[in-house]
């Protein structure tokens, strides 16, 4: 390096730190260069109001539009509430409007529009499966389930026309099963059929895909995970021949998102290609399939490429972030953290659910 260039450096660095003296400002530190930029706060009450009571966890629809959220506060919405401790929410990041889908025990599980929303509420004497049109107010029971059933863990197509959920029969004798609502039909289909030889275990955790044409669950007794096409009648084991659980199926049916005791990974159904992530656990993957978040070791949620291998931290593990399945849109990202300086303001003292949008 040149004189002069040392020069200019020492000058650049001196002036850098008068200017920091000054201005009274701290230099970054690197939990705060590890967080997204863009970071939205969203449970909030329309007009900006902060919730006074903690909220999460969250999901996003595929086009980023929509949050739907859970919290305990009592003053995100004009009208009073049922009396729970929690409640459900959904807000419209373009409008800013928000507003509660009513009796659900759940994070709302949305529709691409946002006007289909799938959740669990009482039903009778057990929890079961409801879907509610926000346009109309109108809330339909559609797990088909009678005296002592129940149902679990919705998920709904793009167009809100199918919802696929764990059936839970009346005896513990009888394993739990996935099976599909068909709104305009009104009709119910069983897909988490297995293999034919294999013994009566329970299943769980679907997640399916935007044209609702596969549906991917897990079989809790052998640690496997599956995807049914329902157009072909075919079930495809997918996972990696260890003991694993799903995280969720990409909206265009192509990626598998799943979890084992050796890490995440991921399987192209195209193409057959597993792509693995020792130490990390999976948490969503992205609507095209290209994005898988992670949480490391140090409970940092990462953002990984799977067409480039880029791989960041967007959620630093200072800041205790909580995300899950529907935590990725298509360009944004939705996680819930207590952490009081993501956005200026931050003064309820409570976890808040904060959208970013990771470059």
């Amino acid at each position: 390096m040149s004189t002069s260039a040392s020069g200019s450096l020492a000058t650049g660095v001196l002036a850098g730190a008068l200017l920091l003296a000054v201005t009274g400002l701290a230099a970054p530190t690197a939990a705060a260069a590890a967080r997204p930029h863009h970071v939205q706060r969203v449970s909030t009450a329309a007009d900006g109001t902060q919730a006074d009571r903690a909220s999460g966890p969250a999901a996003l629809t595929a086009n980023g539009r929509f949050v739907a959220f859970r919290s305990a506060a009592t003053n995100l919405v004009p009208e009073p509430g049922h009396g729970a401790e929690s409640q459900s929410y959904v807000r419209d990041l373009r409008t800013g409007a928000v507003g509660r889908v009513d009796e659900a025990l759940s994070v709302p599980s949305l529709s691409a529009g946002g006007r289909w929303a799938a959740t669990i509420g009482w039903g009778g004497h057990d929890i079961g499966v409801f879907l509610t049109d926000r346009a109309t107010g109108t809330r339909t029971k559609i797990d088909g389930a009678g005296f002592r059933e129940s149902a679990y863990q919705p998920s709904i197509s793009a167009d809100g026309r199918f919802v696929a959920f764990q059936f839970v029969p009346y005896h513990p004798s009888i394993p739990t099963r996935v099976d599909v609502y068909d709104r305009i039909t009104g009709g119910h289909e069983t897909v988490s059929d297995g293999p034919q030889d294999a013994p009566a275990r329970d299943m769980s955790h679907p997640s399916i895909s935007a044209d609702g044409r596969l549906v991917a669950y897990q079989d809790d007794g052998a640690g496997e995970v599956w995807v049914a096409d329902r157009r072909t009648g075919r079930h495809t084991r997918v996972d990696d021949g260890t003991r694993s659980g799903l995280v969720q199926l990409s909206a265009d049916g192509r990626t598998v998102a799943m979890s084992s005791a050796d890490g995440a990974y991921v399987r192209d159904l195209r193409t057959g290609r597993v792509q693995r992530f020792p130490g990390m656990t999976a948490r969503a993957v992205s609507p095209d399939g290209r994005r898988l978040l992670c949480a490391d070791a140090q409970a940092a949620l990462r953002l990984r490429d799977l067409r480039t291998g880029a791989d960041r931290v967007v959620v630093a593990a200072s800041d205790a972030a909580g995300a899950g399945a529907g935590a990725l849109s298509e360009r944004s990202l939705v996680f819930s953290s207590a952490a009081p300086d993501l956005v200026p303001g931050d003064t309820n003292g409570v976890a808040d659910v904060f959208v970013s949008h990771p470059r």
